[in-house]
Formats: structure tokens, C-alpha cells, sequence
């Protein structure tokens, strides 16, 4: 299965950067755009991605409430640019981040393993949830230009349903004590085998074999409590982390003289999410980078607007965060609780 994620993401790369070499010819074009930017309007997309991560830390610390343990918003904020640097700077299908997330609530909120895993899958639900319905909104834009066929839409909504199945599927898992304690085992089992391959996660304190069980029982003990948790807060975090991140691209386009509508940006966004999950490696890297502009410009964007902003949101809602995440991860890793 791992060749056949690379092969797809190869064959996906290769698509993006062929409708990516249009944009040769406006390179030129969308450099002058950057030039003739004040570096004042900079702080308009930068600021509104650090208010959409401010509603993906306050989802994560609305996971954790039902746990013993406390952690402020600034160590959280920063241990979730950390764990996003990880996961790009070793693609593990996410095991790598959940160790990372594990260690530094452990370290500067005492929160117990079982606490980081279930609220990463909270956290997992919500956002997805949010990002089905933009995407969803987008469809149906699409659908009233005209500009998507019948069989196009039986094919997404087949697609949603699969991944409401999926998601279906792994708290159908977790419900199960049995069920949790074998993924638990499975899990372990990674992480080992990636320890013994890159040194670099030997920093991380290791999990003993028999400290898994245990884990398992105070996770399922921990799991009812979640129940008197307010559900909108819920919804309102992750709706205002992916809103906001829409309203980051949306800025992009407007710094450079190109207000989008808000259709047009739907559409794109969503877009940008699918080939971004069809790549294998985390975020979308290179694939997400070069369709953003093919995107956009389909949708209607001038070519050399659509590259210099697309890049933009890039670098600051991607490359920007990765690099805050590093910085971040070695402050957290010399400070005490």
C-alpha cells in the first residue's frame, strides 16, 4: 500500500506541475505584484491565519477539559505549530505528531497519553466536519455556474460518504475497549519500528510495552466525561479555524487587487483540500504549492495574481507555521512546566 500512495502521489505532482507550467510566462508579472506590495498588507493574511489558530488551539483545549491536567494557550498554540513541523519534517502517516503531541502535553500540561490521542481525534472530527460542509458549499456553487455534471457529483458524494465511514469506522474502535487496546498495540508497534529508523525521534521519551494496557483502561474512564462538554463550542472552534484559513487565502487575493467572491473561494479552498489529501505527503507539499494558482485561475483570477497570492497563502498558512513550529518545538523542549 505505502508504493501505491507514493505512485499516486507522483502521478498528482506530475498533473499539478504540467498545469503549472503555463504560469511560466507570469512569473515576471507576479514578481512585480510582490514588489509593488506595501509590506504593511502582509500583517492582514498573517493576522487572520494567527486568529485561525487561535480557534484550532481552543478546539484542542475544549478536547482536553474532560482530562486531568492543564495547559495555558500559548504552550498549546505552540505545541500544535510544533507537532505540524514534525509531521512535515517526518511523513509517518501522522505517527510521529501523535508521539510529539503525546510527549509535549505530558511534559507542560501532565496530561496522561490517552488525553493527546482523544483529543486529536476530536479534534480530527471537527475540522473535517467543518471542511466537508466548505467543501459541500462549493459544490453547490459549482453546480448552480454549471460548470460540474451529474456523474462529477455522484462521485464527491460518494466520497463524502466514504469518509463519514471512515470516521464511522475508527470511533466504532474506540468505543470498543478490545478494539482500542489492539490499534494501541498497532500504533506502538510504528512507532518502534520509526525509532529505530530516525534517530531524531529517539529525543522523545519512549512508551514502555506494558504501559499500553493501562493506558487503554484510564482512556475509556476518561471518555464519558466528553459528554458534558457544550457540543457548539465545538462546532464554533472549527468552524472559525477553517473560515478564517478561507478568509487568509480570500486576503491573499485582495492584497494584490483582486477581490474573490465568496463562492469562487469556497470552490478553490476545497479544491486545494482534495489534492492536498491525495497526495502521500503531509499537507500536500509541492502539489498543494503549485495547484493553488491552476486552481484559481480556472475559477476566473488573472494568472498572475492567482500565483502570487496563491503562494502567499502557502508560505504563510503553510511553510511560515512549519518554521514557527521548529523555533517553537526547541523553546518547548528547554522550558519546564
Amino acid at each position: 500500500m505505502k508504493w501505491a500512495r507514493w505512485l499516486l502521489s507522483l502521478i498528482t505532482l506530475g498533473v499539478a506541475f504540467y498545469l503549472f507550467w503555463p504560469f511560466l510566462a507570469d512569473l515576471r508579472t507576479a514578481a512585480d505584484l510582490y514588489k509593488s506590495l506595501h509590506w504593511v498588507w502582509l500583517l492582514l493574511p498573517i493576522g487572520i491565519q494567527a486568529i485561525s489558530y487561535s480557534f484550532l488551539t481552543w478546539l484542542n483545549l475544549l478536547s482536553l477539559q474532560p482530562f486531568p491536567g492543564e495547559v495555558d494557550f500559548l504552550r498549546m498554540a505552540g505545541s500544535l505549530t510544533a507537532i505540524a513541523f514534525i509531521e512535515t519534517a517526518i511523513p509517518s502517516a501522522g505517527v510521529s505528531g501523535v508521539a510529539l503531541r503525546a510527549h509535549l502535553l505530558g511534559k507542560h500540561g501532565q496530561y496522561k497519553i490517552e488525553a493527546s490521542i482523544f483529543s486529536l481525534f476530536l479534534e480530527t472530527v471537527f475540522i473535517s466536519l467543518a471542511m466537508s460542509s466548505v467543501g459541500f458549499l462549493g459544490l453547490i456553487y459549482l453546480v448552480r455556474r454549471g460548470e460540474l455534471v451529474l456523474a462529477a457529483v455522484i462521485r464527491l458524494i460518494i466520497l463524502g460518504i466514504g469518509l463519514a465511514m471512515l470516521l464511522w469506522g475508527v470511533w466504532h474502535i474506540l468505543k470498543d475497549e478490545k478494539r482500542t487496546l489492539w490499534l494501541a498495540q498497532k500504533g506502538f508497534e510504528t512507532w518502534n519500528w520509526l525509532v529505530r529508523r530516525v534517530p531524531l525521534l529517539r529525543r522523545i521519551p519512549q512508551p514502555l510495552p506494558e504501559s499500553v494496557e493501562t493506558t487503554v483502561l484510564q482512556f475509556h474512564s476518561s471518555v464519558d466525561k466528553i459528554h458534558n462538554q457544550p457540543v457548539w463550542k465545538f462546532i464554533l472552534a472549527a468552524y472559525g479555524r477553517v473560515f478564517s484559513d478561507v478568509a487568509t487565502l480570500g486576503s491573499c487575493f485582495f492584497i494584490f487587487g483582486y477581490p474573490s467572491q465568496l463562492g469562487t473561494l469556497l470552490t478553490g479552498y476545497g479544491m486545494i483540500l482534495l489534492l492536498s489529501g491525495l497526495a502521500g505527503l503531509p499537507g500536500g507539499i509541492l502539489v498543494a504549492d503549485v495547484s493553488v494558482p491552476v486552481i484559481f485561475t480556472k475559477l476566473g483570477a488573472p494568472g498572475a495574481v492567482s500565483l502570487a497570492a496563491g503562494l502567499l497563502y502557502r508560505l504563510i498558512s503553510f511553510w511560515l507555521l512549519r518554521f514557527i513550529g521548529f523555533v517553537n518545538w526547541q523553546i518547548l523542549e528547554v522550558k519546564s512546566r
